[in-house]
């Protein structure tokens, strides 16, 4: 279930680590480590089952990571939105709100209301 984050137009929606890439397709992949118990960690390692999670994102979610990177207000990432994908994101407003929601309640994004106190890097794996 996804909570409505009561957003206003003037925060700074940032991604809140380092850990993505971008495909060779221009596609952003978040990289996610997984969290093994005990047991789970014995079965892993004998399955060598990888030790992360890669959640490939669309066209559209691809673009407002990236728009997300502290340096546009929310009203600067909805305006951007609407010109890019027009119809396919209407009601621009809510799906943008509802998508950024999303990736704070996953610990991937954060509401900045002064992008001069990010310190983290928000570049992809590598750079």
């Amino acid at each position: 279930m996804v909570y409505v984050v009561n957003m206003a137009s003037e925060y700074f929606p940032t991604r809140a680590h380092d850990n993505w890439i971008l495909g060779d397709d221009g596609m952003v992949v978040i990289v996610v480590k997984k969290e093994f118990g005990k047991i789970e960690r014995r079965l892993a390692k004998i399955f060598s089952a990888p030790s992360d999670v890669r959640r490939p994102l669309d066209d559209m979610n691809t673009e407002l990571w990236l728009l997300m990177d502290g340096n546009n207000t929310l009203a600067d990432i909805i305006h951007r939105m609407d010109m890019l994908f027009d119809e396919r994101i209407s009601p621009v407003s809510e799906r943008v709100s509802k998508s950024i929601a999303e990736f704070v309640e996953l610990g991937l994004a954060v509401l900045v209301r002064d992008p001069m106190t990010i310190d983290w890097s928000i570049d992809p794996q590598g750079d």
